[in-house]
């Protein structure tokens, strides 16, 4: 059955499905609704947890066959996560996952998570047994207009006062960035209350140089300012997984308003499409205007690269890579 993320907290403290199916392109809601049912799985006695990243695996749908039919050594109770952010479907591993969906393994905890899902992927059989025997959790993303309200729900669970302009306040300063909304309210509810003068105070004395910052140095093709940013986001412990998420997830919608200009549809309905706030609109045009498809995708697959270094599928020095990664994408490119 399908449900909202809403009411996901609620239903596994009465019960657990055997599959979860997470989908959307809100990698922090994705990431804290997986995060909920495994840690719901595990307190209910799920101690055993087998993860298969379809990205470094053409053959996903054998590894689950596998290790759904394997004998466990070590739990009587299983989570077997599916990562398929970045997985081919097609038919012999769909077949695999739609024969699990519809007759579901006992003890086993089937937790998929994955992208945006397209309408015809939805209409599928694997996708229908699963909505079937399991729980599909879309997850849409949370408008402009919708977001003050989301920051004030997310302060108030972190025991955090804030008023409405000061929310308000908030989601301008982020420019729509749930991640960084979440980040700027943890460190917030280490005090108390928060109204619109004083919140405009801590805005200001942000002086630390965080994750958005680089994105901006490297859209504005400020190398020296991007490395620099790079050197302290690493002094400050910040995990490449983050970096490398945030610039990808920027490369992937450089990439596409490109594709989207060449076929002649105008920047302003692109800026729209994609949620990019005025303030930054003159920094993305100028970035467009000196890059190319190309430049975006190859950098996506640099990107991949490195993901596959931080996971230990790929040799390399994942800082070195990120550095080089940067670098590619605010030098001046050769005549």
């Amino acid at each position: 059955m399908k449900m909202a993320v809403q009411q996901l907290e609620q239903h596994l403290t009465q019960s657990l499905a055997p599959i979860y199916f997470i989908s959307g392109d809100e990698t922090l809601l994705v990431q804290e609704a997986v995060d909920l049912v495994r840690s719901s799985a595990q307190k209910k006695g799920f101690s055993e947890r087998i993860r298969i990243t379809a990205e470094s695996n053409a053959e996903w749908g054998k590894s689950l066959y596998a290790n759904a039919h394997s004998f466990s050594l070590f739990a009587e109770q299983r989570i077997l996560e599916l990562d398929l952010r970045n997985a081919k479907f097609n038919q012999a591993n769909t077949d695999i996952l739609q024969s699990y969906a519809e007759n579901p393994i006992a003890n086993t905890l089937l937790l998929i998570y994955s992208g945006k899902l397209e309408t015809k992927t939805t209409q599928s059989k694997w996708c229908k047994a699963i909505d079937k025997n399991g729980i599909t959790l879309p997850i849409w993303p949370v408008t402009i207009e919708q977001l003050p309200q989301w920051i004030m729900q997310r302060a108030k669970k972190s025991k955090l006062s804030l008023t409405t302009q000061a929310a308000s306040r908030l989601a301008q300063y982020v420019e729509g960035n749930l991640l960084a909304a979440a980040q700027e309210i943890e460190k917030l509810s280490l005090l108390q209350s928060w109204d619109e003068s004083t919140l405009e105070e801590w805005i200001a004395d942000q002086t630390h140089f965080d994750i958005f910052q680089l994105v901006d140095a490297v859209l504005s093709g400020n190398n020296k300012r991007s490395l620099h940013i790079l050197k302290n986001l690493f002094a400050e412990g910040i995990e490449p997984t983050l970096i490398l998420w945030v610039l990808t997830r920027e490369l992937t919608t450089m990439a596409e308003i490109h594709q989207h200009t060449q076929q002649g549809v105008a920047l302003s309905t692109l800026f729209t499409q994609f949620r990019i706030w005025e303030k930054r609109q003159a920094l993305v045009r100028g970035f467009l205007k000196r890059s190319t498809p190309k430049l975006c995708w190859d950098a996506l697959l640099h990107a991949a690269q490195v993901d596959r270094m931080i996971k230990g599928v790929e040799v390399g020095h994942v800082r070195d890579e990120l550095e080089r990664l940067v670098l590619s994408l605010t030098t001046e490119p050769r005549p």
